[in-house]
């Protein structure tokens, strides 16, 4: 037998190695691709999911104080505010004061400490309290208007989030 015309059947050649070395590296880099992608999307549901809890809560907390308020006392009729002070029943917590500083919403009762009612992964980019009522009107309504940011310092793309959020409060008690 003729040892040049002895094939090995065992071993690659050169064009085989590439081959494979091309579709390895294919899937690793679809995979590698695949779970980055599933990574920055919890990223971002995260971010989506704290702004909107937050603007939940705010919501809820302000239609909850406005209900319990006998007048609003800022803004005053027909008039526009980032700020909200309402007048109550309850002597222990009048009044009740909601108030920006730094992007957070704050609200105090009866003069005491204020509380932060937004999380600090978020911030608050606009509060419009417009008061809907007139002078001459018994009703008192407020459109309330406001903005929640992801805090995002990095400005990555996956923890960008941002929602406005709008609702409409009539007084209970002028009735």
């Amino acid at each position: 037998m003729n040892p040049k015309l002895v094939k090995n059947k065992f071993g690659f050649t050169f064009i085989e190695l590439v081959i494979y070395l091309a579709l390895v590296s294919g899937i690793l880099v679809t995979a590698t691709s695949f779970a980055w992608n599933i990574i920055n999307s919890r990223a971002k549901a995260f971010a989506v999911q704290e702004v909107a809890q937050n603007g939940r809560f705010i919501s809820e907390r302000l239609v909850h104080e406005m209900h319990q308020a006998v007048d609003i006392v800022e803004p005053q009729p027909s008039q526009t505010s980032d700020h909200l002070l309402l007048a109550m029943r309850d002597e222990a917590n009048n009044p009740i004061d909601f108030t920006v500083v730094d992007g957070t919403l704050f609200i105090s009762q009866h003069g005491d400490e204020p509380i932060a009612l937004s999380s600090d992964q978020v911030i608050l980019r606009e509060l419009r309290i417009v008061n809907l009522g007139t002078q001459n009107t018994k009703s008192q309504n407020v459109k309330i208007v406001f903005e929640l940011e992801h805090i995002n310092p990095e400005n990555r793309q996956e923890w960008q989030a941002a929602e406005t959020f709008v609702t409409a409060v009539e007084l209970r008690d002028n009735y």
